[in-house]
Formats: structure tokens, sequence, C-alpha cells
């Protein structure tokens, strides 16, 4: 009868587990591409690159020698069969290690549960589960392809073996798959030095207190444990070669003033606060409060039995990680929002921990018999802690579905744009940067980063400095419009394209040539059209010549239908052709049907008309018009006053001379 009822139990936590999880990874799987192609995060391409360098293929000059070796080489075995399928390249790359963190962080939610099912039943699973599951600050930092998912599922299994092999003398070798763990944690990133505890203070215990076996056998455990740690730091040091006198980032400042950290009691208590705050620290705290005094309430009144009682082996575990995980945080970083990966592992803790506390307010009998039972209890959490952040959670899903405006711009300009190097600042420090950004490029354009596009003028930038474009944040171009210099600085610039439409992420943007069109011009082609300027490579020609126009265009609303252009030289008195050109008035990726920004200048890739070499000399008229090449109907031509100009314009007049 007991085997039965519990298979039904494990039936029911199962499918209530599964419930959990279909939420958290319809959150996950709904918003993990968010800004691709353009990689964002500054430690994506690293990993990326890392396992590009370790294959021979890429050069940092020294910046990868030491780096915790797990995940670079994860990246390095398998680059090679995702290009064999296709999957090449850094930001390809990055969306399938995202689709494996994904993956790994739904694992993290089942290990979180499984432990604090073990601690005090299946309530306190669900309850673990859910928490992590829906906290938008794991949504936000568990799907990026970096170590840090497969950091905090590897806490969350070593404490989860940790307990089971203190729990069942028949899996006491589970406290070795604990270490396991927790040195593949070590070797992700070293920082997570904390995963060493579950098993190692579980197996120091075991041979403390387990006098059912020889001292020998209740020992082995601890020792086996430690000799693999020392096996591992052993060939970190001297067979992988950490270089202590070149330590980066968080190793450079651990070994600068990491000691003083350490024992700064407002930082431990800022990380503290910051490891709960993921799980609504109010929640975390009230629950933790509740729950202690329901069970001391319980113990003093003799209303429990031994099989009602927490697992208090479950909570040393979790509480030795919720302390110790943002303590060693606190030798390099004081954390805030935008740090709170740091302290995440000990996250997996606190989950653990408030599942406990949950379960244990359930079994409160001052509480009304619903609330007493699981499900109402969650029904009071669902409405109190769970909505709320699911709200957020659902509200980060949507911001990160919108389309990233770097991209944007970057698959505009290629097909828009002659190359040239475009001036930026760092909020586009990587949007031209295949390297480091991950955009796909049809051709290399260099990028020049300011933090002032005014610090010289636009002559210079153009010559000697070789500069072609500028991209200016909306805060750059509003400041600069906002003073008479920088008006006068704008008004120099030929303004291509704003980007800026509000259903996208990234900076808004615009965008500028630092020369405008030789000739403006005002001429309406049909309703929708205007031409707005014209380049020309000469006045004066000879027989034989070519002449090279190029033309500027603005639809200030979406054009009918699609347009071809005509060009013409023609005698004054004769419209014949004496020579010809037909083509896309804008490149030929943008046909008038797509021109529906009214805020967008379109440049024509040049116009040649080449001259006979029996051509008299004389002048002769350049005729331009648009016409749609299924019908062969042309545009009516305007002056945008209104003055009416046939079904062609005189663009200009030449001189041809012998």
């Amino acid at each position: 009868m007991n085997t039965i009822l519990n298979r039904v139990a494990g039936q029911r936590f199962a499918l209530g587990l599964l419930l959990i999880i279909v939420v958290a990874g319809a959150l996950r799987f709904a918003s993990y591409r968010f800004s691709l192609p353009y990689v964002d995060h500054p430690d994506e391409p690293a990993y990326y690159l890392g396992g590009q360098e370790w294959r021979g293929l890429y050069d940092s000059g020294g910046y990868y020698a030491g780096i915790p070796p797990a995940y670079v080489w994860l990246n390095t075995v398998l680059q090679p069969p995702l290009e064999a399928l296709g999957i090449s390249g850094l930001a390809a790359t990055v969306e399938f290690f995202r689709f494996v963190a994904v993956l790994v962080n739904l694992l993290t939610l089942v290990v979180i549960a499984l432990t604090a099912r073990r601690a005090a039943g299946a309530g306190a699973g669900w309850a673990a589960g859910m928490a992590w599951g829906i906290a938008p600050l794991v949504l936000m930092n568990g799907v990026y392809a970096l170590p840090d998912p497969f950091i905090y599922c590897l806490t969350a299994l070593a404490a989860y073996l940790a307990l089971v092999g203190w729990q069942e003398p028949a899996r006491r070798s589970w406290l070795v798959g604990s270490v396991v763990a927790g040195l593949l944690a070590v070797l992700m990133k070293y920082p997570a030095l904390p995963a060493l505890l579950p098993g190692m203070v579980a197996a120091f215990m075991i041979g403390l207190t387990d006098k059912s076996v020889g001292l020998g056998k209740r020992w082995r455990w601890f020792v086996l444990s430690a000799l693999l740690i020392a096996a591992v730091g052993l060939w970190l040091v001297f067979g992988y070669g950490i270089d202590f006198n070149n330590l980066q980032r968080e190793g450079a400042t651990v070994q600068s003033e990491g000691l003083r950290n350490l024992f700064d009691v407002s930082r431990l208590v800022n990380n503290l606060y910051y490891t709960i705050f993921p799980i609504n620290g109010l929640a975390f705290i009230a629950a933790g409060l509740v729950g202690g005094a329901s069970l001391i309430w319980r113990w003093r009144q003799g209303r429990h039995d031994q099989s009602s009682l927490p697992d208090g082996r479950a909570v040393l575990l979790a509480a030795l990680l919720l302390i110790s995980v943002p303590w060693l945080v606190n030798s390099y970083s004081q954390v805030d929002p935008s740090a709170i990966r740091h302290v995440l592992p000990g996250t997996v803790a606190a989950c653990v921990l408030f599942g406990i506390a949950v379960a244990e307010i359930a079994r409160l009998p001052l509480l009304p018999p619903a609330i007493q039972r699981v499900g109402g209890l969650a029904l009071v959490l669902l409405v109190f802690a769970w909505l709320p952040q699911l709200g957020e959670s659902w509200s980060l899903v949507q911001e990160r579905r919108q389309p990233d405006r770097r991209v944007e711009l970057r698959q505009w300009f290629d097909i828009n744009l002659d190359p040239g190097t475009v001036i930026v600042n760092q909020e586009n420090h990587k949007t031209f940067n295949p390297i480091w950004g991950g955009i796909p490029h049809r051709r290399w354009v260099d990028w020049w980063i300011t933090g002032n596009v005014m610090e010289y003028p636009v002559s210079e930038w153009i010559e000697p400095r070789g500069m072609s474009y500028v991209a200016l944040t909306q805060g750059e171009r509003d400041g600069m419009a906002a003073t008479e210099a920088g008006q006068a600085y704008l008004n120099q610039l030929l303004h291509l394209r704003d980007f800026d439409e509000p259903d996208e992420s990234g900076p808004a943007m615009s965008f500028y040539r630092l020369w405008r069109m030789q000739t403006v011009t005002d001429w309406r082609f049909g309703e929708a059209i205007h031409l707005i300027g014209i380049d020309q490579s000469a006045a004066t020609l000879r027989p034989g010549d070519t002449l090279t126009l190029r033309f500027y265009w603005n639809a200030p609303q979406t054009p009918a239908d699609n347009y071809s252009l005509f060009l013409h030289l023609t005698a004054p008195d004769d419209p014949t052709p004496l020579a010809q050109a037909d083509g896309s008035p804008a490149v030929a990726e943008r046909p008038t049907l797509s021109w529906d920004d009214p805020g967008e200048t379109l440049i024509s890739p040049p116009f040649t008309l080449a001259l006979t070499s029996d051509l008299a000399a004389g002048s002769y008229q350049v005729r331009v018009g648009l016409y749609n090449y299924v019908t062969g109907q042309r545009l009516p031509v305007s002056e945008s006053q209104g003055t009416a100009s046939g079904e062609s314009l005189v663009l200009t007049t030449i001189v041809v001379e012998q």
C-alpha cells in the first residue's frame, strides 16, 4: 500500500512540476533570441572567440591564458560539428548556446524542486520550482551563452547530490558526485567555489556522526573528495597553467582588495539582499519568518511527528550556499541588479529554503483548513508574490521579442550605402564590428568610436581622417540641435534615416552622411516621389566621354507601384535619345514600393551616360523620368510648388566640346 501511495504522490508531484516547467519554458523559449543577430552581451563573444582561438582560428594576444577552461572547451568541441550543420559565425553559435542555456536553466528548476521535495514534501518542491521558474531576474540572466547558467545548475546539482548522499547510506557515493558537480562549476568559473561545500560538508558530517560503520569507511568519502579537489587544483596551477601574475577582472580585484572586501559587513548585507531579491525579497523574508514561527510553535505544542518536520540537513546545506555565495562575491563585487548573475548560485539555495518555508506555513494549524492545504497556500502566493513576478517576466519577454535597431541599421547600411567609415559612440561600438557584434555583413565597414562627434570639424572628419558617415543617438542629436553650434554642425550633414520606431530595442538613432548632395532640387514625380538632389560628374565633356549622375530621393508617402528610371541625353529641340540609361531609381533591392519611411533619403547608384565618339559639339539636355516598367506609363513631373513639367524633367544642360 505504501508503495502505491508513494507512486501516486510521485505522479502528482511530477504533473505539478511539469506544469511549472511548461510555464517557465514558455517564458524562456519565447525570449532567448533577443537582440540577435546582434550579440549585445560583452562576454558572449569572448567565449565564442575563445573556442576559435583554441582551434587556431583567432589570436587574442594572450587574453584567454588561464581563463576557466570548461566553457571555452565546450565551444571548442561543439563549433566544428555545428559548422558542419550550417550553424557558423558568432550570432548563430550564440543562438545555439542560448538554446542550450534554456535547457540547462530548466534542468536547474527541476533539481531545485527535487531538493526542496526531499526536504519538505511536494508542496515545497512546487513552491521552490515556481520561485526559480518565474523570477524575472533569473529569466533575464539564465539564458545567455555564458558559463553562468551551467554554474546555477551545477550548484543546484551539488546540493541535491549531497543531500541524497547524506540522507541515504546506500548512496554515499553521491557525495563524490556532488563534489564533481562543484568542480565542474569551478572549471566553468573560478568564483563558483561554494559549489564544493555541500558535498564536503555532508561528507564531513557523516564522518563525525555515522557510527554504523568503521572509522575508515565513514571518512572515506570526505578523504576521496578532498583528494579529488586537490588533484584538480594542482592540475589548474601546474598543468593548465593559471598565471596568478596575470589575473583579469574578478581575479585581479580579489588579488588587489579581496581580503579587505571579504570582511566588509555592509557589502555582505547588500550581497545577501540581492541573493534573495530575484525571488521577491519581501516574500522570502516573510515566508522565512512565518515558516520559522510555525515550526517553533508546532514543536512546542507537540503537534509534529518526525515525518512532518523539514529535513534539517537540507536546510543546513541550502543556508550554507545562501551565505557562502554572496560572501565570496564580496571579495570582487558589490552586487546591484546589473551584476545579479554573480549571486544567482545562492538564489538557487534561496528557492529551496523558500519552498521549505512555504510547506511549513501550509502545516500551520492556526490557518484555515483551506490555506493549510498546499493548494490554498499556492493561491495566496499566486496573488501576492507570483502574479507580480509573472507579470514582470512577461513584460521582459515582450521587450526581448522586439527587433534591435542596431541590426536594422547594419542591414540597411549594407543594402543602401557605399562602404565608408562610420563615426559611432559607445552604444554602437559593436554594430559594425562583426567579430564582437555578430551581425552578418556583406561588406566590411570600418568604424571610429568617439564620445563627441563635434571634437573635429566636419571637413576634418572627411579629410584627412577618411570618415564618411556618422550614427548619432537620439540624445546626441537632440543635444546638438539645442545649441547654435550643434545645429550648424548638423546642417552640414546629409540626413539619411532615423531608427527610432517605438516597438524596437536598442538606442534610437539618426544616421547621416558627412557631406550633402552637390545640387539641391525640388521636383515631384507623381504624388509620392520627390527628387531632392543630384550629383553630376562634369558640366563640360568631349565626344566619347561619360557623364555620371547620382540621384537623391524622398517619398513622403509610399508610392503606388514600382517604377524604373530613364535617363536620356537629347538635343534641345529633339527628344530622340542620343545616349540613355535605365534602372532602379535607388539600389535594386529598394524598389519604390519599399519607400515607406517619409524621413528617409534614398541614394541611387551612379547612372552613366556614354557619349558617342562622333557626337557633334554643342549644348545638350539631360532628361530624367520615372515609368512603370510593366505598362510603360510615365509619372508626371512637376515642381513641388505645382508647376507642371510633362513626363520628363530637364535635369541639366551639358556642353560638348571638340
